[in-house]
């Protein structure tokens, strides 16, 4: 595993908190750290496509799960690789107040308080795998 980048990889659920934590993925990695995190793709990494197997061999996982199913985390190990964090989205969300059971249904877009906020989470998340990913030499 090679230390300088992170792939986040979201959990692909129609519900609201998976929109929400897709969009919080997308503000990570535009807005904040472009160079330093992959987008995984939960399709394509079932349907093996290389791009997103070097994603999940190359770089340490963050695996967003929006419910106990934990879909991503469990296809990170389908795929032989092991996640290196996963975040409960839903616990993440009670944490800054907010309710997932009264998110919007449908597309919530990236400039949303409520985005913003996960997204900061999950940053402040791949800022610490980063270093520690630095400091352990990978």
């Amino acid at each position: 595993m090679m230390a300088g980048k992170v792939t986040l990889q979201p959990c692909l659920g129609t519900d609201p908190v998976s929109v929400l934590t897709r969009q919080a993925c997308y503000v990570v990695h535009e807005e904040y750290r472009t160079d330093q995190t992959s987008l995984g793709c939960g399709p394509a990494l079932n349907a093996q496509v290389q791009e997103d197997i070097d994603f999940i061999r190359e770089f340490p996982v963050l695996a967003l799960e929006s419910c106990d199913k934990v879909c991503s985390t469990r296809l990170v190990a389908k795929m032989g690789e092991q996640v290196s964090t996963t975040m409960m989205v839903r616990a993440e969300l009670a944490k800054l107040g907010i309710e997932a059971d009264r998110l919007p249904q449908g597309h919530i877009p990236c400039e949303d308080p409520r985005v913003q906020a996960l997204s900061q989470r999950i940053l402040a998340e791949v800022d610490r795998l980063l270093a520690a990913a630095s400091l352990s030499g990978a």
